[in-house]
C-alpha cells in the first residue's frame, strides 16, 4: 500500500496541466495527488510526519499511457524466438534449426517479429525455406506486423490446409502453381495455422508476464489500454481466445492501470465479461472495460493495408477488407447503441475513407454526445479525412514507432505524393483532432521516450508532420487518458488525480531531441507506490 502522506520535492516536476505546467512540489496521500504548488502550500496539505521523497534534481511527468497494445501476445512474444532484424535467409534458417534442437516432441518452432525488409533482398520466405532448417517438426514465422505468416510443410499439414483449402473470408493463402500453399498466409488465412499450434501452459505464462509487465514499467507505463481478443477473429487467431482468461489468471501479478478493448464479434455479449478481475472499481489498479476494436483492413508491411491505388512497389496488390462493410457497421451499431467506445483498426487511405464515412452514417443515425469513437493507427490520411475526423469527434490512437520500423521503404511502396499524408501528426494537432500514443507492443518496442523522439524527429521521415517534445509528451499523457475518458483521473499532476508518476533523469521537453530515447526511467510510480527503480 502507498505512504499515507508523501511530499514530492526539489525536482524539475512536469505537470502536463496548463494551469501550472511546472510546479515545486506535490503532495500525496493514499495514492491521490492532494495538490500541487511550492513546497510549503503542499506541505500545510499534509499530516506532520510525511515521507520527503527528494527527487534530486531528475524529472517527475505523469505516468506514461499506451493507449493501445496487446498483452497476451506481448507475454507470448517471450516465450519465442525473436526474429527482429535477422540479415538474410541463410541466417534465418540458422535460427530456427538451433531453435528446433531445444524443442520436446510434440512443440513447435514459432519466430516472431521478423521483417523481410532487412534482408539484402527483400523477398519473402517460402515453405521451401523453412523446410530447409525444419525439415520434421512445425514451423511458423510471423511477420513483425502480425498480419501475415509464413508456414513449412509441417505446420501447413498440421492446420488441414491443402490446394482444396479455399482463401477465408477476409484472408489470402499465397500459392504454388499447382495450388498448394507456398507458405505466407495473409490476414485471416492465419488462423487457420494458429489455430492447430499447442498452446503454453500457465507456469510458462505465469513466467513471461513477470519479464513481459517488468520492462513496461522500466519504461515509464502505469495505463494501457489493452487489447483482447474472445475469438479467433484477430491477429492472435485461435490463440486469441485466451486472451481473457490469461489475463484473468494474471490480474493480481500486472501493476499497471488497463483499459480494455475488447475484440468481439459479438458486441452485446461483452457486458457478459465487465466482470472483475478486468472491471472493476476496488482498489488497485485501475481495470475497466469501455470499448470494443473492430478491424477493417491489414497492413502497409503485409500489403493488405486497403489502398485506394496499388501500392507502388507491389502494383498487383492494393489491399483489402478484411470484413464486410455491411457487417462492419452491423457491428459497430450494436456496439453504438450498447454504450460502448468503437476502436477500429485502420491503415489504408481506402480503409480510413471507408470507416470514417461509417462513423458518418452511425453518428446521424444514432447521435450520441461525447462519444470519442476511434481509429486504431489511422496510418494514411488526407486533409478531407482529417477535417471529417474533427467534425465527428473522433479519436486517433496512432504508434510513432510505425515509422522507426517502416521509414526505409515507405517512399518506395508509396512514392513523393503519398508518403506526404502518413502518420501526419502536425495535421491532426493543427487541425484539433485529438490524438494519443500507442506502440501495438509486441508489435513495436513499448519504450514511450522513444516514441516521444519520433513524434519529434520522425527520424527524417515527412519532417513537415514533427511535432514539439510538449506535444508529443501529451500524446502519451492526458491526450492517452482522453482517449480513454480518463483524463479526470490521470494523465496530468494536478489535484484530484491517481498519483501515476515517471521519475526521469531528464525532461525529455528540455533535452536535444535526438537525446530524449537516452533518457533513463529512474522511477515509476502508480498509486503513490514505486513499482520500478532503476539499480
Amino acid at each position: 500500500m502507498a505512504h499515507k502522506d508523501s511530499l514530492y520535492f526539489n525536482g524539475d516536476i512536469y505537470t502536463v496541466d496548463d494551469r501550472a505546467v511546472s510546479v515545486e512540489s506535490v503532495a500525496v496521500r493514499d495514492g491521490v495527488i492532494l495538490g500541487t504548488g511550492s513546497r510549503a502550500e503542499c506541505a500545510a496539505l499534509l499530516g506532520p510526519n510525511p515521507e520527503l521523497v527528494d527527487l534530486a534534481g531528475a524529472a517527475m511527468l505523469p505516468g506514461f499511457i499506451d493507449s493501445h497494445m496487446h498483452p497476451v501476445l506481448m507475454i507470448y512474444f517471450d516465450m519465442n524466438v525473436n526474429l527482429f532484424a535477422v540479415p538474410s535467409i541463410s541466417e534465418l534458417q540458422r535460427i530456427l534449426r538451433d531453435a528446433a534442437a531445444e524443442k520436446s516432441p510434440g512443440a513447435w518452432v514459432i519466430g516472431l517479429n521478423f521483417d523481410e525488409q532487412y534482408f539484402d533482398s527483400p523477398d519473402l520466405p517460402t515453405r521451401r525455406d523453412l523446410d530447409i532448417a525444419c525439415p520434421d517438426i512445425p514451423a511458423i514465422v510471423v511477420k513483425h506486423d502480425g498480419h501475415m505468416l509464413i508456414a513449412n510443410t509441417r505446420a501447413i499439414e498440421a492446420g488441414g490446409v491443402s490446394a482444396a483449402t479455399a482463401d477465408p473470408p477476409g484472408g489470402v493463402i499465397d500459392r504454388e502453381s499447382d495450388g498448394f500453399p507456398a507458405g505466407p498466409f495473409r490476414e485471416n488465412a492465419i488462423a487457420l495455422v494458429l489455430g492447430k499450434m499447442p498452446l503454453p501452459g500457465e507456469d510458462d505464462f505465469s513466467r513471461a508476464s513477470a519479464s513481459a509487465f517488468g520492462r513496461l514499467v522500466s519504461y515509464g507505463v502505469t495505463s494501457a489500454g489493452v487489447v483482447l481478443q474472445t475469438s479467433d477473429e484477430g491477429p492472435g487467431g485461435d490463440i486469441g481466445a485466451f486472451d481473457i482468461p490469461v489475463l484473468q489468471m494474471l490480474s493480481e501479478r500486472i501493476p499497471i492501470c488497463m483499459y480494455g478493448l475488447i475484440a468481439s464479434p459479438d458486441p452485446a455479449g461483452v457486458r457478459s465479461i465487465m466482470t472483475p478481475p478486468l472491471h472493476h472499481n476496488g482498489p488497485g489498479p485501475m481495470r475497466h472495460i469501455g470499448a470494443i476494436k473492430l478491424f477493417s483492413d491489414g497492413t502497409f508491411a503485409s500489403c493488405t493495408a486497403f489502398m485506394r491505388e496499388p501500392f507502388t512497389d507491389q502494383p498487383d496488390k492494393s489491399g483489402f477488407m478484411v470484413i464486410d462493410k455491411d457487417e462492419l457497421y452491423r457491428r459497430m451499431e450494436v456496439a453504438h447503441i450498447e454504450g460502448f467506445q468503437l476502436a477500429i483498426h485502420a491503415i489504408g487511405d481506402a480503409a480510413n475513407r471507408t470507416c470514417i464515412d461509417l462513423y458518418d452514417r452511425l453518428l446521424k443515425s444514432h447521435p450520441r454526445a461525447d462519444h470519442r469513437h476511434r481509429l486504431e493507427h489511422a496510418s494514411i490520411l488526407d486533409p478531407a479525412m482529417i477535417a471529417d475526423a474533427k467534425r465527428l469527434g473522433l479519436v486517433i490512437s496512432s504508434q510513432p514507432m510505425f515509422i522507426h520500423s517502416e521509414k526505409a521503404w515507405l517512399h518506395k511502396r508509396f512514392g513523393t505524393e503519398r508518403s506526404k499524408w502518413i502518420y501526419p501528426f502536425k495535421s491532426l494537432l493543427d487541425a484539433g483532432v485529438p490524438l494519443a500514443g500507442a506502440s501495438d507492443t509486441p508489435v513495436e518496442s513499448a519504450d514511450v521516450l522513444h516514441g516521444i523522439q519520433c513524434c519529434v524527429t520522425r527520424e527524417g521521415f515527412e519532417t513537415q508532420e514533427c511535432i514539439s517534445a510538449a506535444d508529443a509528451v501529451r500524446l502519451y499523457t492526458i491526450n492517452a487518458a482522453y482517449a480513454q475518458f480518463e483524463e479526470n483521473v490521470k494523465g496530468s499532476i494536478s489535484p484530484g488525480k491517481r498519483a501515476d508518476f515517471v521519475v526521469l533523469d531528464k525532461n525529455p521537453v528540455r533535452v536535444d531531441p535526438v537525446n530524449i530515447s537516452n533518457i533513463k526511467v529512474l522511477k515509476t510510480i502508480i498509486g503513490g507506490d514505486v513499482i520500478y527503480s532503476r539499480s
